[in-house]
């Protein structure tokens, strides 16, 4: 024949000594496993926790903020939201608009930024 044929002794023994090899492999990596949350102090799960919602409420209030700002062309005051191309509503007057963008602001969790008719800062909050 073109092969050489193995003894049922040399195969078993392969297969036991590969078995044997799977074997140490999952305990090499069940052990790694366990020293990496053996490392880990019992808080600091809550402390990642705490530290995520922390960073979350950063991320809301770093996304942007309205402002209510004076269109002289126009003459309405406007509501928008930074980095928008739209504006979201045109009011009359500056307390409707402070109102509106007031509400949105904190339903959205972001800042509001309040300008005069000149355009400079009246209120940031």
């Amino acid at each position: 024949m073109w092969f050489k044929k193995k003894d049922k002794k040399q195969t078993n023994q392969e297969e036991i000594e590969k078995e044997q090899k799977v074997e140490v492999e999952k305990k090499t990596v069940k052990s790694k496993s366990q020293t990496k949350t053996e490392k880990l102090p019992k808080n600091s799960a809550k402390q990642e926790k705490v530290d995520d919602k922390k960073s979350n409420s950063q991320e809301k209030t770093s996304k942007g903020s309205y402002r209510v700002i004076y269109d002289m062309s126009e003459k309405v005051w406007l509501i928008k939201k930074d980095g928008a191309k739209r504006v979201i509503r045109k009011v009359a007057t500056k307390v409707e608009a402070t109102k509106i963008a007031k509400e949105l602001s904190e339903n959205q969790n972001l800042n509001l930024t309040i300008h005069k008719k000149d355009g400079k800062f009246q209120k940031k909050s």
